[in-house]
């Protein structure tokens, strides 16, 4: 096995796949992902994109990233 491709993890390390980190009993959203969302809603907010995150954490475990998110809905008067 080539070293520099092959990594071996613990399972409660996760795994990261699009978007998410995905552990035995529950999938968080993956912390890139989260900034990536909070820094395009703060520059550029549309109803739409907030609509859309908000089916995207649906499908994990993100109850305080939901309400941070509106929150910052809220911080920024919209």
């Amino acid at each position: 096995m080539n070293p520099n491709k092959v990594f071996i993890k613990t399972l409660s390390s996760g795994i990261d796949f699009l978007g998410w980190v995905h552990f035995p009993y529950r999938r968080v959203l993956r912390t890139s992902t989260k900034r990536r969302m909070f820094r395009k809603i703060k520059n550029n907010f549309k109803y739409q994109s907030l609509s859309s995150y908000a089916g995207l954490l649906r499908h994990g475990n993100c109850y305080e990233v939901k309400s941070e998110l509106l929150k910052a809905v809220e911080k920024n008067g919209r």
